[in-house]
Formats: C-alpha cells, structure tokens, sequence
C-alpha cells in the first residue's frame, strides 16, 4: 500500500471516529433502504433457465414461440415392485383433505424389483401388474390435466390414443384386432395379407383386452406376437433385461419354436399434454413466471411451507390441486411443475405391484425440497460459527457484532441487487440475470466477512492490549487494518469483475452481484464492526465496566504455535524445503486438473436417494439405449423439393457410423437412427391414399385432370406414386396433412393433424377445400420444420461435443442448401439458389449440455483474467510487483491443488467444482494479503524480518485462523447435506479454506523468506 494511501487511511480514521453515532444512523437508514430490494430480489431462480446467447437455445426459445401446436410429454417409468412387499386386498392411499396425494403413504421407488433378475411370471407382462398399469391411465385421464391431453399414436400397432399411453394400452388395441398388424393391406401387385392376426388363438379364445375372463396366456400370446411382427416397435416399450422366459405351458411361441413368454422389469406411461391450452388456462411451464408458494402454515398438525410439509424431520412435498378455475383467477401464472408433480402423486395412490415415477419433470420442486430440508444444517453452522467465534475473540458482544454485521452484509447485498435489478427493469437494460450461481453468494459474503471482522477486532484487541484507549485503538485499526481489508476487497473485486466480460449474461450478473456483496462486506464487518466495538466499549467505559485486555489470553490456538510457523516457515533451509515440497505436490496435482473432465451426474446435485435422482438413474440402467428427445429446427422455404430431399439424406448419413460418434442417436431395434420428420408422415399420407383415395378426392385430387388436379404430377413407370421431387405436391401433401391428418387405411395409423403440426404448419391459414392453396387462394409458404430423435447417456459430455460434431457433418445436405458460411449461422432470409436460412439442434439434453459446457469454460476462462486482475491491483495497492506475485503464487498453487482434490476424490468438472476454484481465488487471496501486508506494515516501522514474521504469526494469525477454523466447520457441517449440490461445494468449501490458510501461513510467509530483506518505505 503506498504511502499516500495509508495516509489517506489514517485521516479517514480520524474523520470517523469522532463522527461514529451519524455512521451509525447511516447504516441504519440505509438497512431500512435495502429492506424492500431485498425482498424483490428473493425471486426463484429456475434451474432450467440459461441466461445466455447460444443458437441452441435460441432455436429453443423458436420453437416454444413459432410452433402453436407444442407439447409437454410426461414420462413415468413403471417398474415391477419387489414381490415380498406386494400387499394383499389392496386399495388405493387415501387423497389428504386439500385433494393432496400423501406422499408418505405410498411405496418406496427403492422398492422396484431388482433389475438383475428374470421373473418367470412375465414381470410387467404379468397381468396383474398390466391392470394395475391401465388403472394408472385411467387416474391420469381423471385429473385435473386429463382435460389437456394431446392424442398419441401407438408405434406399435398403429391405434390412436387420448393423449395417454402405455403396455395397456398397446396389447388393447392389438386384441381389438383392428390394428395395422393385424389388418391386411394393398401394393401395387395386390392385396397384402396381415403381418399377424388376433382372430386364430389356438386353444384359446381370442378375447379383448378388456375381457373379465382374460388370462396370462391372452397376455403372452399377445406380446409374442407383436414382438415378432412389429419390427422391435414392441419390444422398445420393454426395459433392456427383457428377455423370452421359457415355459412349455404358455401357449406363445417365439421364433426358434419354444414355448415361454416374454418378460422384464419396467415400462413407461407416457402422458402428452398440450402446452399452449394449459397455458391460456392459467398455467406456466417457466418456475420463475409462475405463483411462488412460500406462506407457512400448520395442517392436521404438521407444519406445511408452501408445497412442502415437515414430516419426521425432513419436508415432502405437498403439491397443490390445481384446476383451470383456481389458476385462472390467481395473479400469476400457476407452475405447470407442480400440476405435473400432484399427478405423479395422485398416480402412485394405486402403486403396488407396480410402482411409478416421474421422470426429468419436477427439478425445481426438490431442489427447494432438498434445501429446506437442508435448513437445519444451516442452523447448525451458524451455531458452530458462533462458537468458534467466541473461542477466537473470547467475547460475547464481539460476536454479537461480528453475527450483526454479517446478517446485515447478507441484507446488503440482496437489497443492492435487488434495487439494480429494478433499476435494470426500468431502464430496459437488465443487468441482473439470477442463477444458481446466485445461490452461492451468502456463502461467499460469509467467508469474507468473518475474516474481515475477525481481523478487524483482532487489532483492536492487539492495540488495546498494548495500552492504547478504546478511541486510539479504534483509529490504529481503521487506519491499518481498515486499508488492508480495502485491498482485499478491491482485490476480490477485480477476480469476480473478470466474469462482466464474459458472453453469458448469467456470469456478468454473478460477477456483479459478487462485486455488490463484496462492497457491502467491507463497509460493515471491516469498517463498520470496530467502530460498533468503539461505541460499546466507551458505554462500558462510562460505566467503569470495560476490562483491560489480555496479552496472554488463550485464543483458538496458542499464539506461540503461529508466531513459531511464521517464522520458521520464512527460515532457512525450512523455505527451500517448503518451496521444493509445494512443487513437488503441483506437478501431479496439476496433471490430475488436466484430466479432469466434465459431466452431468444427478447425484453431484441433488440427494442420490430422492425420487427424482432414482428416476434418471433408472432410464440410464433400463432404458439406456431409449435416450432424450431432442429437435433439429430446419429454417427456409421447406416446400423446395431439395430441402424435403436432404431429410432422407441426413437420415443415411446418421446411419454411416464414424468412430463410434452416431452411437449417441437414438437407434430401432434394427439398429437403424430414429429419426421422426415431416417426410415419413407425408410417405404415409401417400399409402393412405393409395388404399383409400376418397379423403383426398373430397378436397381436389382427380387423377384424371392434369397434374391431378393439384399441380402434382404422378411418376411415370409401374408404379405411380405422387412426384415428390415437384413443389406442388409437397404444397398438396403439406397442407392435407396439417389440415386433416393422416386418415387411416388397412396398413396405416390415424395420425391427427396436431401431430403433423409438431414437424410442420404453414404460415398462413389454408383453404380446407384446397388445401395447397391459403384462404386467399394463394401460394402458402412453410419456413419452418423439425426432426425429432434421442440423444443417448446426454449426461455423457464428453463424448456430447464429438457426437454434435458428428451430427452436424450429417446434417451437410442440408448446410449444402445455405448461403450461411458455417451451419450455426442464421441467416435473415432465403432465396431460390439457397432455400435454406438455418439449421440448428437444440432440446434440453443439448441446450443443457452447451449451458454447463459454456459457463465452464467462461468460468474457467475468467479466471485465468481474474489472476490477471489481482496481480495488477496487487502491484497498484502494493508498489512492488515482487510483493504482489508472492502474495498471488501461493494461492495460485492452492487452486491447482483443490483441482488435483476433486481428481483424486472421483468428481469431475461441473458448475459446482468450478465455481468452487473461481470462489477459492477470491477469498483466499485475502488470507495471503493480511499476511503481506502486515509483514508490509512491520517492516516499514522499522522492524526486522523475524520481527515482522512474529508479528504475523501473533495478530494477523489468530485472525486467519480464527476465520478459516469458523469457516471450515461451518462447511463440513453442510457437506454432510444429502443433496449432492451442498455435500460437494460444503466439503469443497472446507478444502479451500484449509489450503488458503495454509497459503497464507506457511507458503506466503515461505516466499517472504526467500525475497531479498530490502527496506520498505516508512509510514507517514
């Protein structure tokens, strides 16, 4: 610190002292002030909201806006429950008073039948477990979504459903037989015979589904046949231990001739809702737009926090009962989250042979779950922090004003922010952007402020030891310490203002919320803290209370012990030894952060045992090669017969395996990609008219009029089917499709026109009488498409980036089709020579992937600026370079050696882990600052080296430990947080402090040892 500024210090002390009772009428007016932006920035924070420039999820945000049909497909996996837990005389769990489903009356999803086993009884082919499965249908069409169901069309047998369906369903429309399987059909050279029939069961009556006098042996002649002849459509619906279980009393019989049937674990219920009628009925599928249920209140004697009720300690969920008229009247939307998470529960009321859970839905509900019932640990900490606070400043009203100036720090930050945030709405520029690195802010504004007020009362206590009055006391630690806690502050400042650079807008707002937090720590646990010490003390004084304080007073450890590091540590040859040692620990240390690599493992965010975390573990073991839904979005004039061309083209390029990459795509049992696109649904079309052309007749199509009377001529040859390779009939094809549908034939499903509205619509309204015509009778244009397919293991990332790699190499039909110089790139318009504008993927298990993978990097790339920073600030605050590297090295080495931490203990690179590095360079520089500056501050009074190191080890010390002792514990105590996202940055947290004070003590004092001992210009 140059001399200037520590005369500048030193004159502000004076200033304050005498003026404290004003200062502390300030702080309180401008508590009141920060009371209201504090409220107004405890908004939720949606953990599925990127707050970031991306085309992935700008073709999202596309999607969600321009497609009017869109829709919210729910998935339970079903799973056969453990036999010996099965109950007797069953009936389903009572719902509670308010028509909430009691989630503490159900079975456990730890209660699923073990995966590795065969049950000979089919499992959920079983028949039981089957009507079980329907009765879950049925109590999903009865809820309050079963009024926005989207209708679903069987893959299997080709039948048409509400919007719900399941195993159940499938083996009903095959025993109606009137399915494509079992239907015959029409080529060209005549009529076809059915792939399988329900009509011929040997033995047996061939009943419905729905038959009272059903049995096991319907059920087993059933799924034999429809895994024969449904080209593996059958057997996706069957979790991956699906295997033929051998039995020579089944009447079924599979392709080498035995007798048996087929069995596994699990299955799915898939519900599909429509989005955009639930949101015009009130609903809100965005967490942070929705009602925000906080109001406490006790229920039947248990104590219920908005959607959460305590039971045994721990807080389940307790969902609201939604309905049009409720959400209708409310003033914000209602969460879509929790409708969906009440339906789960009310589905579960029938769990007991098969028991249910919902999948991927409901992140943001347990999250909030889990920290709530995380809370207690929090009171905890803080009631450990409390008192190692009094073992290290050995007085109550300290830690009365350390605890006060830290509550007020936190009521600070949140109130700035909040006000910047409104300041932000207003002026149309938001400049605030929540997160859930928002979340890690108070623990960030903790650290810091029990190490600024533990320094701060520690000098006070150091000069009132040495004989000085409360007032002279007050004014040597706001002059020296008060300068020193500034620079850490700058400091800090500067290492989180290197995220304002970043293209993530949820970083920039982390950075300047970091900054804010920051600023109001050093006004009140470094400035403010003492002169509240000052004003207690002269009351006591007042009073002939106030005691003298102790030169030998017992802290948390004997000053001995750190005087004696201190020293030693600088001393010869324990530096070389320290200094090789530190080395000697990077290097693999440094080789461990390189190979560390990122991913997306549940269990390193929430408690590996919550329902939630089951569920995705679940799909990754049963349903692995099944994968997530994800959409490429075709931008242009998709009614060029070239851009309907590349489809099939892209579709042959994702089945030419490179390396292994394509191996991510979603592939049928026939090993060939499933990908879904307008072409199949119009081919379709086509055979449906070929067996039935009456539909297509009603609205202009006459093969005896040129061009078939649509400006859609027929290939030439011995077969002639609409000439797909001509605008016009894409033009005819697209708009019956979208108006009508598929209509359904022998061999081809109904497929209703809000599912061919899920791939394509035109941008104006057609004319139902000619359809390839608008209303206006002009030519309609289509400009946007999809092609909907499955990524595998997406949690995978590092083999997400080559398989994206890959998959834009096998969408260059239709980059060869754009003027755009790279396939990300968005054109604003198309012409003839290049009908294609943009091509881009996106889908949550993408646009998740590119969120965690971009702030990483940013993350990883601001703090290599963030280094930059502090060494700059460093040299400013300190004049010497030499002294701004040897205080930057040492925490330099503890960032790299957390890093080889997280290597060694398994966890890889994520949010957590890399904000934990970011968080490490910003308050451990601070522990190496006191050390150096005080070091600074004996030296240029004139004391020796070994005279300045004791004096480090004896104040600056106690402080640092003090600090690191509340701090660490504080932190293990969370890491033993069940939910994963506390447990991992708790015990990080710990680590860091650890290291940082070990820095400070042992390798910055090290690093003193080895500078030359130059003289340091004295204080004025």
């Amino acid at each position: 610190m140059t001399n200037s500024t520590k005369s500048n210090w030193s004159i502000i002390a004076r200033w304050m002292i005498p003026r404290k009772r004003k200062i502390h009428f300030v702080v309180i007016v401008i508590t009141l002030l920060m009371i209201p932006g504090a409220l107004s920035a405890l908004e939720p924070i949606d953990m599925e909201s990127y707050e970031m420039d991306s085309p992935e999820i700008l073709a999202q945000e596309v999607i969600d806006e321009e497609f009017q049909s869109t829709e919210q497909v729910v998935g339970f996996v079903l799973g056969i429950r453990d036999p010996s837990l099965i109950q007797e005389n069953f009936t389903p769990a009572p719902l509670l008073e308010d028509g909430s489903p009691d989630v503490t009356n159900r079975p456990e999803a730890s209660e699923m039948a073990d995966f590795s086993k065969t049950y000979v009884n089919g499992g959920i082919l079983n028949l039981t477990a089957l009507r079980e499965i329907d009765l879950k249908g049925e109590t999903a069409r009865a809820h309050a979504l079963g009024s926005y169901l989207k209708p679903l069309v069987d893959d299997v047998t080709g039948g048409n459903t509400d919007g719900v369906l399941s195993i159940a369903d499938i083996l009903r429309n095959f025993m109606s037989n009137d399915s494509i399987l079992t239907r015959g059909g029409v080529s060209p050279w005549g009529p076809t015979p059915p792939a399988t029939n329900w009509t011929d069961c040997g033995n047996l009556e061939c009943l419905s589904f729905d038959d009272d006098n059903l049995t096991q042996s319907h059920i087993d002649l059933a799924g034999a046949r429809m895994a024969e002849n449904s080209d593996g459509a059958f057997l996706r619906w069957l979790s991956l231990d699906r295997k033929w279980v051998e039995d020579s009393s089944s009447p079924a019989v599979n392709s080498n001739g035995s007798h048996g049937r087929w069995s596994s674990t699990s299955s799915w219920l898939l519900i599909q809702l429509d989005k955009k009628r639930m949101e015009e009925s009130g609903w809100t599928f965005v967490w942070k737009d929705s009602t925000q249920l906080t109001e406490p209140r006790f229920v039947e004697g248990e104590l219920n926090i908005g959607g959460y009720r305590l039971v045994d300690g721990e807080f389940e969920v307790r969902p609201p009962h939604y309905n049009a008229s409720i959400c209708s009247q409310m003033s914000h939307p209602c969460a879509a989250e929790w409708s969906i998470i009440h339906l789960e529960g009310v589905i579960r009321t029938t769990d007991n042979n098969v028991i249910s859970l919902s999948l991927v839905d409901g992140i943001n509900i347990e999250v909030n779950r889990e920290i709530q019932s995380s809370l207690w640990l929090i009171g905890l900490m803080g009631v450990a922090i409390t008192l190692l606070l009094w073992a290290s400043l050995r007085r109550f009203s300290d830690v009365v004003i350390v605890g006060s100036a830290l509550v007020l720090s936190l009521l600070w930050m949140q109130g700035a922010i909040g006000h910047v945030s409104n300041f932000g709405n207003w002026s149309g520029s938001q400049l605030i952007h929540r997160s859930q690195f928002s979340n890690l802010l108070p623990i960030l504004i903790l650290a810091l402020g029990i190490d600024d007020s533990l320094h701060a009362l520690h000098r006070y206590k150091e000069e009132r030891a040495l004989g000085k009055s409360p007032q002279g006391a007050a004014e040597v630690t706001v002059a020296k310490v008060g300068r020193a806690i500034m620079l850490t502050s700058i400091t800090t400042i500067a290492a989180f203002s290197s995220n304002l650079f970043s293209d993530i807008a949820a970083l920039r707002s982390f950075g300047l919320e970091a900054g804010i937090g920051v600023a109001c720590a050093f006004i009140l646990t470094g400035v403010w803290a003492p002169l509240v010490r000052l004003s207690f003390d002269e009351w006591l004084e007042k009073r002939e209370k106030l005691k003298e304080e102790r030169n030998d007073q017992l802290h948390l450890v004997p000053k001995s012990w750190l005087e004696w590091t201190a020293v030693h540590s600088a001393a010869k040859p324990n530096r070389f030894i320290i200094a090789v040692l530190a080395l000697l620990i990077t290097i693999p240390a440094a080789f461990g952060m390189a190979a560390l690599e990122g991913d997306f493992k549940v269990e390193d965010f929430l408690d590996e045992s919550s329902d939630f975390a089951i569920g995705v573990n679940l799909i990754q073991q049963r349903f692995s090669d099944e994968g997530e839904p994800a959409t490429i979005l075709i931008e242009g004039d998709i009614t060029d017969p070239r851009v309907f061309a590349a489809i099939e083209e892209s579709r042959i390029n994702m089945n030419t395996t490179e390396d292994g990459l394509d191996a991510k795509l979603t592939k049928t049992p026939s090993g060939k990609v499933d990908i879904h696109a307008i072409d199949e649904i119009i081919w379709f079309t086509i055979a449906s008219m070929s067996e039935n052309s009456s539909p297509f007749e009603a609205v202009g199509w006459n093969t005896s009029e040129v061009d078939n009377g649509v400006n859609c001529p027929s290939t030439t040859g011995i077969i002639s089917i609409p000439d797909l390779s001509e605008r016009g009939c894409l033009l005819f094809f697209y708009g019956f499709a979208s108006i009508y549908g598929v209509p359904a034939s022998n061999t081809v499903p109904e497929i209703p026109p809000s599912i061919v509205a899920l791939y394509i619509y035109p941008e104006q309204q057609l004319n139902t009488s000619r359809p390839w015509l608008t209303i206006e009778n002009k030519t309609p244009t289509y400009e946007r498409m999809l092609l909907r397919f499955g990524i595998t293991q997406p949690e995978d990332f590092p083999s997400m980036e080559p398989a994206l790699r890959e998959l834009e190499k096998d969408l260059s039909p239709f980059a060869n089709l754009s003027a755009a110089d790279s396939i990300r790139e968005r054109l604003s318009s198309f012409s003839e020579e290049d009908p294609v504008s943009w091509v881009m993927w996106t889908e949550r298990p993408i646009t998740r992937y590119v969120a965690s993978s971009s702030m990483q990097e940013e993350m990883q790339s601001s703090l290599l600026l963030g280094i930059v920073f502090i060494i700059l600030v460093l040299w400013w605050g300190f004049r010497s370079l030499t002294h701004a590297l040897l205080t930057t090295a040492p925490i330099l080495l503890v960032v790299v050696w957390l890093y080889g931490l997280i290597y060694i203990l398994g966890y890889s690179l994520n949010l957590v882990t890399v904000a934990i590095a970011a968080i490490s360079l910003g308050v451990g520089i601070d522990y190496c600052i006191h050390v150096t500056e005080r070091y600074r501050e004996e030296r240029s009074a004139g004391a020796d080296r070994e005279a300045a190191l004791y004096a480090i080890g004896g104040a600056s010390g106690l402080a640092l430990v003090g600090s690191a002792a509340s701090d660490a514990t504080g932190f293990l105590l969370i890491s033993s947080s069940p939910m994963g996202l506390f447990a991992s940055f708790g015990l990080f947290s710990a680590l860091m402090i650890i290291l940082s004070l070990f820095a400070s003590m042992v390798l910055t004092t090290a690093a003193i040892g080895l500078i030359p001992e130059k003289p340091i210009p004295e204080e004025e």
